[in-house]
């Protein structure tokens, strides 16, 4: 089992500015609500971005906002789509790029693409998302023992935010849980018990996990 990472050193799996999920602020824009994008980049400054950032993107379309615990300058945003092929071709724009270039992104954006199986509308408190990814051979199998979990998830603190199958790979399998303790769920996943319910699940590879932190607002 891979050790519990951030994006500074291992995500480039990797939800942009604005025009890639919608387009400007206050203009009605119909998202699918099934499919959604997240972008990981660098800027100059959180706080100037974030400026921007609000200014040119529509709130309709933000699921989450994140940065790295260990920079606070590695931004990771969550945005519905109006469909894969629309984002694709409003991210690659002059006016996205310039958008990016405003807010003083200083890396060429990481993206992933994604088609929603569920997700919690209430805001969580919680400090933490925690994004666990990884092949599975058969999806309803994978399902069946992932709700099983549930009350033990819950005792352990993890609140389920979010089920997605990647665009790309239909058999890659992600969940975004929210979490106070770190410590704790890392302790659930190198237990011989998570090991066990993997095999039971169809899991057919070494899980990716990424570790976000909610930032100043």
């Amino acid at each position: 089992m891979k050790k519990l990472i951030n994006p500074l050193r291992g995500l480039l799996l990797v939800f942009l500015l604005a025009n890639c999920g919608g387009k400007i602020a206050n203009e009605k824009v119909a998202y699918s609500g099934k499919t959604a994008m997240r972008v990981t980049y660098w800027v100059k400054s959180y706080p100037e971005w974030l400026k921007v950032y609000k200014e040119v993107s529509d709130s309709n379309s933000w699921i989450g906002l994140y940065v790295s615990p260990d920079d606070p300058n590695l931004v990771t945003v969550y945005e519905l789509t109006q469909s894969h092929e629309q984002a694709k071709k409003e991210f690659s724009s002059e006016e996205a790029r310039r958008n990016m270039k405003r807010a003083g992104v200083t890396s060429e954006p990481m993206i992933s693409y994604f088609d929603i199986k569920y997700r919690n509308l209430p805001k969580s408190p919680r400090m933490y998302r925690v994004e666990i990814t990884h092949d599975v051979a058969d999806y309803d199998a994978w399902k069946k023992v992932f709700d099983a979990g549930e009350e033990r998830r819950t005792a352990a603190g993890m609140e389920l935010r979010g089920i997605f199958v990647d665009a790309d790979n239909s058999t890659m399998v992600g969940v975004v849980v929210a979490t106070d303790d770190l410590d704790q769920l890392k302790s659930m996943l190198a237990s011989p018990q998570f090991e066990k319910l993997k095999k039971e699940a169809t899991v057919a590879s070494r899980e990716t996990v990424i570790v976000l932190k909610m930032p100043p607002r």
